[in-house]
């Protein structure tokens, strides 16, 4: 019986290229049977990749950014569908993750080979409602992503996300944040406070390392210190730089709950989503997701 693919394309998302030939150029010698959906508006990708994973597909594709590869994950929650993630957004983070090329054809043939490596990825459950793969930023790392909009994208791609850093380094202030990690309060201050569940920052090699997608933990990181603002800006490597405690604060919890004063705006995977206080909870081992061997 032939291998059964259902892609999602978001069209709004990355630059124009043939997606269509060039999935066919991959998914045809392989005798796979593909069809489409095109997104439309939010939410779409989550009920196209449900209705495909009801109508018993071996894998879910989606070609957009993190936001379509979020939602259409969410369609595959609770299901033993796989999904594969054909990096056509700004940044593309979650590909860059998992060591999936960004390259379409050579994503294309991941989705295509019955014997590429699942993986099984944590999820953050954010006010238990909203789920996240990445991450969720408050304070600076709120603000530069409102700053990097869609039109901010459009016109200079993933140098959005530095120009969005650069002018958010102005507007950012410190705030005292108050942190219960598994039962355990916290205080301190700090300009930035991120939930990560995934280390990377959009480039291969730049990150945090010790951060794994598949550990069953999120990891809360507190920058303290202003006078890394320009690395972060700059997507500077911050594996060294961050372990230092006169910068960062870095614990690891399942629950977690964060307030600040003054409240500080959320984003969750690069989506506003509202303003401190927020709970959030790992969810360990919640999507299947296709990797390289």
């Amino acid at each position: 019986m032939a291998r059964k693919i259902h892609v999602i394309i978001n069209p709004a998302s990355g630059q124009p290229q043939p997606i269509l030939n060039t999935l066919n150029d991959v998914f045809h010698p392989a005798g796979i049977d593909w069809e489409v959906s095109i997104t439309q508006k939010s939410g779409d990708a989550e009920h196209f990749a449900r209705q495909a994973a009801a109508a018993g597909v071996d894998v879910v594709a989606a070609y957009g950014g993190d936001g379509t590869v979020m939602e259409a994950a969410r369609g595959l929650f609770d299901t033993q569908t796989p999904l594969a993630i054909l990096p056509g957004g700004t940044a593309n983070l979650m590909s860059v993750e998992l060591g999936i090329p960004k390259i379409l054809v050579q994503a294309a043939a991941i989705a295509a080979d019955p014997h590429s490596r699942v993986r099984m990825v944590d999820a953050g459950l954010v006010g238990g409602q909203a789920h996240f793969l990445l991450r969720v930023g408050l304070g600076f790392a709120a603000r530069k992503v409102e700053i990097a909009d869609r039109d901010l994208k459009d016109r200079y791609g993933i140098m959005a996300y530095s120009i969005g850093a650069l002018r958010a380094l102005t507007e950012t202030r410190p705030a005292h944040y108050h942190l219960i990690l598994d039962g355990k309060h916290y205080e301190t201050q700090g300009f930035s406070c991120l939930v990560d569940n995934a280390g990377n920052i959009g480039f291969a090699g730049l990150g945090l390392k010790s951060i794994l997608v598949d550990d069953g933990m999120l990891d809360v990181i507190i920058i303290r210190d202003t006078r890394i603002r320009a690395l972060i800006a700059a997507g500077a490597s911050l594996t060294g730089v961050w372990l230092d405690p006169e910068y960062l604060h870095h614990w690891q919890a399942r629950e977690i709950i964060i307030e600040a004063d003054p409240p500080q705006p959320v984003q969750m995977d690069g989506e506003m989503v509202g303003e401190t206080p927020v709970n959030i909870r790992v969810v360990p081992r919640l999507v299947r997701i296709l990797a390289p061997v």
